[in-house]
C-alpha cells in the first residue's frame, strides 16, 4: 500500500485547479506564499495551504531564505509529468478538432495559429512552449486561449525569453502574437 498510497496522494494533489496554477507559477521562480497568493489573486492562507500540501505529497521543497520560506519543486520529474500530461490532453483535442495549428502566408513570413481555447493550465503554456522552440527566425505564432493565467504567463515568459510580442483581448478570447527575431 506505500507505493500505492503516495502516488493516489500524488494524483489528489494535482487534481485541483489552484495547485496547478501554483505549479505553473514555480515553473519559473522560487516564490514565497504571499508572492504565491498575490499573482494568483487568492488568500494567503489558501496559498500556504495549498503550497504545504505539495511540500507533503513530495512534489515541493522549502527553501529558506531571509525574506521567508521559499517553494520550489523536488524534482525535474514533476514537471515531465505535467508536460506529459499536457501534451496527452492536447493530442486528445486535436483529434476533437481538424488542426489547432495553421500556416498562413504572410509577407513578413508565416504565421502559424495555436487554438488553445477551452484549454486550462498546463495545457496552453506548455504547448506554447513547444510550439516557440519550432520557430523560424521571422515567423510569428499567433495564440488563442481563454484561461486569463494563460494568457498572462505565455506573454510574460515570451517576452522574456526575447520575443517580440503584441496581444489582444477579444471578449473572453486572449490573442497574442509571438515572433521570434531575426537574432533569437
Amino acid at each position: 500500500m506505500g507505493r500505492r498510497g503516495s502516488v493516489l496522494t500524488l494524483f489528489k494533489t494535482l487534481s485541483n485547479q489552484t495547485r496547478l496554477d501554483i505549479l505553473m507559477l514555480l515553473r519559473d521562480s522560487c516564490l514565497t506564499a504571499s508572492e504565491v497568493a498575490e499573482k494568483l489573486k487568492i488568500n494567503p492562507s489558501t496559498a500556504y495551504r495549498y503550497l504545504n500540501q505539495m511540500v507533503k505529497a513530495g512534489i515541493l521543497k522549502v527553501l529558506k531564505t531571509p525574506e521567508g520560506d521559499r517553494y520550489d519543486f523536488s524534482s525535474v520529474q514533476v514537471f515531465r509529468m505535467l508536460e506529459a500530461a499536457a501534451e496527452l490532453l492536447h493530442e486528445n483535442e486535436k483529434e476533437k478538432k481538424i488542426s489547432s495549428i495553421t500556416s498562413v502566408e504572410e509577407s513578413s513570413g508565416s504565421t502559424k495559429l495555436l487554438d488553445m481555447r477551452g484549454q486550462i493550465c498546463p495545457v496552453p503554456e506548455i504547448t506554447t512552449r513547444k510550439e516557440l522552440e519550432k520557430l523560424q527566425p521571422g515567423e510569428t505564432l499567433i495564440v488563442m486561449c481563454d484561461y486569463p493565467l494563460s494568457g498572462e504567463r505565455i506573454t510574460s515568459f515570451s517576452l522574456r525569453e526575447g520575443y517580440e510580442v503584441a496581444t489582444e483581448q477579444i471578449g473572453p478570447v486572449m490573442k497574442i502574437y509571438i515572433k521570434k527575431p531575426q537574432s533569437l
